[in-house]
């Protein structure tokens, strides 16, 4: 198999370098500009850079070429994978710009903007990989940015801690990931996604059983990346980093980065390792059994909002890894067609799903912050009497996130399900059920204690531009976790041309 070695194709890399020389821009306005003016200009550059980055990315729409020797793909896949990204991005920095600037005195607006930019970069770089080193880099990139985030709060001692056991552990998976990467690269002689995928192809089609190097390989890249998207056993640094870590960036950790480690373990798993998903799937299916058991059952004891949330996304995290366990091996793959497995599609609707739920949970949680209340179920006691629309709001994405119809968190898991059973898998299918009605336990218990309980005391309400962008913020998550549930056919349809990642490869297959 011969490899792309002609002129780079820039116009592939746009909606990137966007987001690149924001980062840049930002961090030139941010010396630059004066303090008076920081909110309304930094906050402005972000939103045009990410919007710019979706508008470019549509322009891409239904290219399907690689460039960078295959090392940079623009398939369906890329382009499902960065829409979602950009529009995380987009959420965390109108929910979060007016907490950091205000409430946390001395964190610095400009270097948290920053920060965001090049956790987004890095998070792109993995959605449009073709080779194991790009992949490695962005996973990188986008992790040194959240550890720094994670303690941006420096002045608190929790968020320190959260940062260094997030840190600590996040090296150590790293360091995982990469040696695993090196015995695939051992295995193959390539970094090359297609490649890789081409001559496990080949070398397994001549033998009865995986080789022993191969399956620990697998196993090292699954244990990597199982640490970057909080699957348990690899779940530790989580609830802490969570807790500690200001509200708008648990939010964002929640998101971006969780958005990034699903995106390499498409790209690791079904795109390079795709010969050997009899051995990997099985692997995945148990992970993503063990991961929403855990999380559930765990978040039932939890009252403190933000750690509640925490085992809740790892609860979630099982729910999207049993999409992966549902991809058929079968689908079209090294067949030149199309292939019709609807696992990954799920999959990729599920995290769309995910991050405008879970970053609204958070924006409401940041609001509530600005008013001088806590993060404890006691804290959120009778706010529907003091203020009508931030519990609605908050009740809104909580039902979401349980999965009640018609909002987004419904018709996410029930896509996943109907994966699961398109691929014979019942038992990962009844589980999502099951711990879906679990889960219905502590997110109702939230809205039963905003409704019906006697008012928590709250300061004064702020009216200053700041918390009037988080308000609309709010208030477009929750016409999106309604109404994108509802009209989720073309959504659908769109993730459903990830399998353009597939088709390229069968076609340059030798």
């Amino acid at each position: 198999m011969s490899l792309d070695l002609s002129t780079p194709e820039w116009g592939m890399v746009v909606p990137q370098l966007i987001v690149f020389f924001t980062a840049l821009i930002l961090l030139f306005a941010d010396a630059f500009i004066p303090k008076e003016r920081h909110y309304t200009i930094l906050t402005g550059i972000s939103l045009v850079g990410y919007g710019a980055g979706i508008v470019a990315l549509f322009w891409q729409h239904g290219t399907t070429d690689s460039t960078f020797s295959g090392s940079f793909r623009a398939d369906g896949l890329t382009l499902f994978l960065t829409l979602t990204i950009l529009v995380a991005a987009i959420l965390t920095v109108v929910s979060s710009a007016s907490y950091v600037e205000r409430l946390e005195g001395r964190m610095p607006l400009g270097e948290y903007y920053v920060l965001i930019a090049f956790a987004t970069l890095g998070s792109l770089l993995v959605a449009s990989a073709g080779d194991l080193v790009i992949l490695f880099i962005g996973i990188e990139l986008t992790s040194l940015s959240t550890y720094i985030l994670a303690a941006f709060a420096r002045r608190r001692a929790t968020a320190l801690e959260g940062a260094i056991k997030y840190f600590l552990l996040g090296a150590f998976a790293s360091t995982i990931l990469l040696y695993g990467m090196a015995w695939i690269y051992g295995a193959t002689g390539s970094t090359n996604l297609d490649v890789i995928a081409s001559e496990l192809g080949a070398t397994l089609a001549n033998q009865d059983t995986t080789e022993a190097s191969l399956l620990l390989g697998m196993l090292l890249l699954i244990v990597g990346v199982g640490f970057k998207m909080a699957a348990v056993p690899f779940h530790f640094w989580t609830p802490d980093a969570y807790d500690g870590a200001p509200t708008p960036v648990t939010g964002f950790m929640s998101a971006i980065p969780k958005v990034a480690a699903f995106a390499a373990a498409i790209r690791i798993l079904v795109q390079a390792l795709e010969p050997m998903r009899d051995d990997w799937a099985i692997v995945i299916a148990v992970l993503a059994l063990i991961t929403m058991v855990f999380g559930n059952i765990v978040a039932v004891s939890q009252r403190n909002i933000k750690r509640m949330l925490a085992y809740s996304s790892i609860a979630h995290t099982g729910y999207i890894m049993a999409g992966i366990a549902a991809y058929n091996a079968d689908a079209g793959f090294g067949t030149g067609q199309n292939p019709t497995d609807d696992g990954i599609t799920s999959v990729l609707y599920y995290m769309l799903s995910y991050v405008i739920m879970n970053i609204g949970a958070f924006a409401v949680l940041a609001w509530v912050q600005h008013r001088g209340d806590g993060m404890t179920l006691d804290d959120l006691s009778g706010l529907a009497k003091n203020n009508l629309p931030a519990a609605a709001a908050l009740s809104v994405f909580m039902i979401a996130l349980m999965g009640i119809p018609p909002t987004i968190g419904f018709y996410a898991k029930y896509y996943v399900i109907v994966a699961l059973l398109n691929a014979e898998m019942l038992w990962l299918a009844l589980a999502i059920v099951l711990m879906s009605a679990i889960s219905a336990y502590f997110y109702l218990r939230v809205v039963a204690v905003m409704f019906f309980s006697d008012p928590a005391e709250s300061e004064a309400e702020f009216t200053s531009p700041p918390t009037q962008v988080l308000n609309w913020g709010i208030a477009g998550m929750v016409i999106a976790t309604i109404l994108l549930g509802v009209f989720s056919t073309d959504i659908v349809n769109l993730a459903a041309d990830w399998s353009d990642a597939l088709v390229t490869v069968a076609q340059t297959a030798p």
